[in-house]
């Protein structure tokens, strides 16, 4: 009993631990093989997915394209159809612009659809083009030789005749001399010299409503500034064009901006050449106005510091005085009191010069120009004993800080001779120096640069001045 009790204890252990054991293994396994499944049933539906999409794109791709090309043929018929539907027959008349005679032999050549057309101009002076097809900016091109070429638009076609100039028939003569001021020292205008270059343009209509062209004949000045061109009469007439010339240029000047301190007595009047830049009828380069002739120049005080007074160019301040010797002068005093009326009432404190006490000072009469000394007087001022500057009477009846030079003994050295004088008192037989005109001088004409000249043989004689300036390197004061 014990032993089949013991037995069926057996069994049933053995038969538990196998069936739990069994169990277990089924569950791993069976998991393990549904994630395998399940894994490879959505690939493969991914798969046939992403076949069934490319599938269709490159079918709808297909599609697509057999409709393009469908497109494509139908826009090109349309087009062929349109282009034959606007294609038109054009007549080109060519006239000769002064005589209006037709025009024979020109040629005449338009592109139409990638092409070029050409064809001449009939006894009617009439070329024909059949079948073209043009666009409104579509352009005639119209040529022959002797005649300038032009062209047109097809818009303008049928506008009017196409006028042709003959270039070839230069009858006509445009002619003068070119005058500038490199000189304003002067009374008379310079001529420009060699290789200026002048230009004549004319403007010519198209047609009626076709717009116009512009043909240039250029010639160059001779060495005495004379120019010369041959032209066609023109239906518009000439419009001068001239270079740009650059010269240095003589002229007074009171200072430039080389000065540190452009006003007297810093800066005093003088000759001097700047490149100026010159064209034809634009005089912007101011003239700078020079009225000081002459001046007094001091020798250096104790400090170095040299004194200059304004010379006269008003009638009563700074005078010297003169009588006349022959056609020259001789000076007999002067009234040198320190004032210049015409000059701002230009002022020098003398006292801020400093010499030695009771000493005589040599004084310099300083021509501008160079035209109003042919010898200098010699020139002498006082101090007293304080070393400044004395102002007195002189025994010839002078006035003020500038007298003629005397000896020790008081006798005159040297009246000097001057080249001019004005008239002072007729009576006395007195002239002066004053002198309130501007040292230079210049001459701009305005010359119109447009002219006619529509007949066949029309001579024109012109002279064109460049003037004074347009503009300068440096300013002038």
């Amino acid at each position: 009993m014990n032993s089949k009790f013991t037995l069926l204890i057996t069994m049933a252990f053995t038969i538990l631990f196998a069936s739990c054991s069994k169990n277990e293994f089924n569950e791993r396994d069976a998991i393990a093989a549904q994630k395998d499944l399940l894994n490879l049933k959505y690939q493969h539906e991914l798969d046939l997915e992403t076949l069934k999409q490319k599938g269709a794109t490159a079918l709808q791709q297909l599609l697509n394209a057999a409709a393009l090309e469908q497109l494509k043929l139908n826009d090109s018929l349309t087009t062929k159809n349109a282009i034959e539907a606007k294609k038109a027959d054009y007549s080109i008349v060519v006239v000769d612009v002064v005589t209006n005679a037709p025009v024979v032999d020109a040629d005449v050549t338009v592109s139409s659809e990638g092409k070029i057309y050409s064809a001449k101009t009939g006894a009617q002076g009439v070329a024909t083009f059949t079948a073209l097809y043009l666009f409104p900016t579509s352009t005639f091109l119209i040529s022959k030789t002797g005649y300038a070429a032009t062209r047109i638009l097809q818009q303008y076609v049928t506008s009017g005749p196409i006028r042709l100039w003959n270039t070839s028939e230069s009858s006509n003569e445009i002619s003068g001399n070119l005058f500038i001021e490199t000189d304003l020292t002067n009374l008379t205008p310079e001529k420009v010299g060699a290789n200026v270059l002048v230009t004549a343009s004319a403007n010519i209509p198209t047609n009626t409503y076709g717009g116009s062209y512009t043909v240039s004949f250029p010639a160059y000045t001779t060495a005495d500034g004379a120019y010369s061109i041959k032209v066609p009469a023109a239906p518009n007439g000439y419009s001068l064009s001239f270079e740009q010339i650059t010269s240095d240029q003589k002229l007074f000047v009171n200072a430039t901006d080389d000065d540190a301190i452009t006003s007297f007595p810093n800066s005093l009047p003088r000759l001097t050449t700047i490149k100026t830049y010159f064209n034809v009828n634009t005089f912007n380069a101011p003239v700078p106005t020079v009225t000081n002739s002459y001046y007094f120049k001091f020798s250096p005080d104790k400090t170095g510091r040299i004194l200059y007074l304004v010379g006269s160019n008003g009638y009563y301040y700074n005078q010297v005085f003169a009588s006349s010797i022959g056609d020259k002068y001789q000076v007999e005093r002067l009234n040198i009191s320190n004032y210049n009326n015409n000059n701002n009432g230009t002022y020098v404190d003398v006292n801020t010069y400093n010499y030695d006490d009771n000493a005589k000072i040599d004084i310099q009469l300083v021509d501008v120009a160079g035209n109003l000394v042919k010898s200098a007087p010699q020139l002498a001022g006082l101090t007293g004993k304080n070393g400044k500057l004395l102002n007195y009477t002189s025994s010839e009846n002078g006035t003020g800080y500038v007298h003629l030079k005397r000896s020790d003994e008081g006798i005159i050295l040297n009246k000097g001779l001057l080249l001019r004088a004005n008239v002072y008192d007729e009576y006395s037989k007195l002239y002066n120096l004053n002198f309130n005109t501007n040292l230079n001088t210049s001459t701009n004409r305005i010359v119109s640069s447009s002219f006619s000249s529509t007949n066949k043989g029309d001579k024109k004689v012109i002279n064109f001045y460049y003037g004074s300036g347009d503009s300068r390197v440096k300013q002038v004061y």
